[in-house]
Formats: C-alpha cells, structure tokens, sequence
C-alpha cells in the first residue's frame, strides 16, 4: 500500500488523547511509543516529542521517509542531509521548533495563510512547560519559536506552501524547483543582530517592510514576517541592483552600506548618548551684568529645570528674569529665602551653600 500524507496523519490523530505515566504528582515521560518502536526502547522516561513522530513514521509503513529518532537536532540534519527541509509547512511535514529546530517536534496536519495544525506529543495546551500527552495543535506560522520543516518524500508528492517545490499531478510537490537559479543561504551580522537566511527577529520584518515600502516586494507571496525566507534574499537582491551593485554584492545577503540606504541607519547600532550639561563656569561670569553664550546656556537649563521665570528668552544678557528663574532653582535644592539670591555660585557638589558666595552674585 502506497504511504501518503494521509495515511501517516490518519495514525497521528488516531493518538490525540493519549497520556503519559504520572506518578509522585508529576507526569513521568513513560510511554508507549519509545517501547513499540525499534531502536528507541532505550528513550523511555525520556523527553519523547520527537520519538512519537518515530513511532507514527513506523506505524504508517513510513518509517525510511522519517528519521527514527529521539532527538529534534538529529531530525533537523536528516532531513537538511537530503535536502528536504523547508521554511515553509507543508501537510504531511515534520515541523521543529526553537533554536535550530533543537526544542520540540510534531506533524503537520494542515496549514492555512496564518496558521499550522499539528499533531505532537509531549505537549499540552495549558501553557505548562511539562508536556503529559498527544494533542492537536494551531499555531502561528510566523511564529519566531517555528524553526522550519522536513518534508518525507512521499511517493505522491508533498502539498506545500514552499513556491520553489515543483508541482506533482496529485498536487503536491516532490523537490525543489530547479527552474530558478540558486538563492543564497548564509547569514552575516550587522550591529549584533543576523541577516540571510533563517534570520529571526522583528528586525527582519523590518527589512521586509522596508523593501515592499520602496517597491521590491514582488516575491513576497504572503508579505515579510520575523523569519529571513528565499522571498527576503530575492526582494534585497532586488534592491541591491537597484544601488548599482551586481554579483555576489547583489546576492540578497545585506552589507552594511545596502542596510543603512534601506534603513536609514544600522539597526542594532550603538546610539550615541544624549549631550549633557556643560560644566558651570561658576559666579565670576555673572558680575556686572554679563552677556554671554553662558548665560543663554544656564537659562535654557533652568527652563528644562522647570525654574522659568521668563516672559520671553533665555537670551545672552543677563537679567531680572535669570535672576528670579535662578532663585527658583535654589529653592528647589531647598535654600531658605534669604540665602536664594538669584545668584549663582560654584558648587562642591554638596547642598551647603556660603552667605559670602552668595553675596558675590551679581
């Protein structure tokens, strides 16, 4: 009997319900599926998300067109080994999730623009981080916690979201289109945060809006999300063109210079820190009604104190207004009435404050 998509889910969702062992007050990771499939009885007790998919694969008469294994990573390399691996769902895949696809495993049922169907083991659906069982899942598809899917090559094809896999009669597709010449796949970092493919982030949605705001989105089929996909490497190659650049400078890869002209600056770049108050020249400056820059400075900084006393200004002469604007700075530092003058002084750093000092403002 010919193994399909069908088939292998039909036996996935016959498993939705079942539970592991539960002792001392805890699920146990005891189950079934380590037991009942060849090779992996040594999993038992063990995390056994990725051992269920095993078991379906087996059960199916699938089990060469899946890895057989209890580890998500080793599951990842299978399928990258034969170059069946994807960004994109496809119903009968095997999709892995978090860093390197390392985190979690299960089977897709279904996939719509937004969303996957799934069916996993060693999950739940209460948000507890302790799976207990097999259960039917909806997740995002854009979710930055779904790494990417193996596809089995099923005898009749594959239906996929993926547009470089061709299509089979049955409607599906068996491999990657040829047609199209090669798209790179390597990532590189700028200002801390990754670039090419399988770049995660909100910086790369970024990237994405900012390539369909100036006109190169046309390979997006469903608009940028937080994953670095093909669309992305076509879209950026599109747009290094368009700066001039041409080979491997316009492979879709982001470089610095072809960034900041998207962007108009280097996401993830340091920002420079905010100018401070320039150092107080102290009292001397302030004899016999100075003008000068400085006295402009220290008005602009008891406006920004909140210590304005100003009907227009500051200005670079001093005046009654800076005089009254400065008082209400002393008393905000606490200065009886009588010591706040209106006149500055140089400061240790402490709050005390000298009568003599105070009696040399102008």
């Amino acid at each position: 009997m010919t193994v399909t998509p069908e088939s292998v889910i039909k036996i996935a969702k016959g498993e939705v319900g079942t539970h592991e062992g539960y002792s001392n007050g805890h699920w146990n990771n005891d189950q079934k599926y380590s037991k009942e499939t060849p090779t992996l009885g040594w999993s038992n007790y063990q995390a056994w998300c990725a051992t269920f998919v095993s078991w379906v694969a087996y059960k199916a008469g699938a089990a060469n067109l899946f890895p057989c294994t209890a580890s998500c990573l080793t599951g990842v390399s299978w399928f990258k080994q034969r170059g069946r691996f994807s960004e994109y769902p496809a119903v009968g895949a095997q999709v892995f999730y978090g860093s390197g696809g390392g985190s979690h495993t299960g089977l897709v049922v279904a996939f719509d623009a937004n969303t996957i169907t799934t069916v996993e083991g060693n999950t739940n659906t209460n948000g507890s981080a302790e799976g207990d069982g097999v259960y039917l899942r909806t997740r995002q598809r854009r979710d930055s916690y779904v790494y990417g899917y193996g596809y089995p090559d099923y005898p009749g094809g594959i239906v996929s979201a993926d547009p470089k896999w061709g299509a089979t009669s049955s409607g599906g597709s068996s491999a990657p289109s040829t047609s199209s010449p090669s798209v790179a796949r390597y990532k590189v970092t700028i200002g801390g945060l990754e670039y090419g493919y399988g770049a995660k982030g909100s910086h790369v949605t970024a990237v994405g809006k900012a390539l369909v705001a100036k006109g190169y989105g046309k390979h997006y089929a469903e608009g940028p999300g937080p994953s670095w996909s093909d669309a992305d490497t076509l879209n950026y190659a599109d747009f290094q063109r368009s700066l001039g650049y041409s080979g491997k400078d316009a492979d879709g890869v982001p470089g610095t210079s072809s960034l900041k002209a998207l962007m108009g600056t280097l996401p993830g770049a340091s920002k420079p820190k905010p100018k401070g108050y320039e150092p107080f020249p102290g009292a001397a400056w302030f004899k016999r009604n100075p003008k000068s820059p400085i006295v402009t400075a220290m008005g602009k900084r008891l406006v920004a104190e909140g210590c304005s006393a100003y009907k227009s200004g500051p200005g670079s002469q001093w005046t009654n207004a800076d005089r009254e604007s400065f008082r209400k700075w002393q008393r905000k530092l606490g200065d009886a009435p009588r010591t706040a003058t209106g006149g500055p002084v140089v400061s240790s750093g402490t709050r005390s404050r000298s009568r003599r000092s105070e009696g040399n403002s102008p």
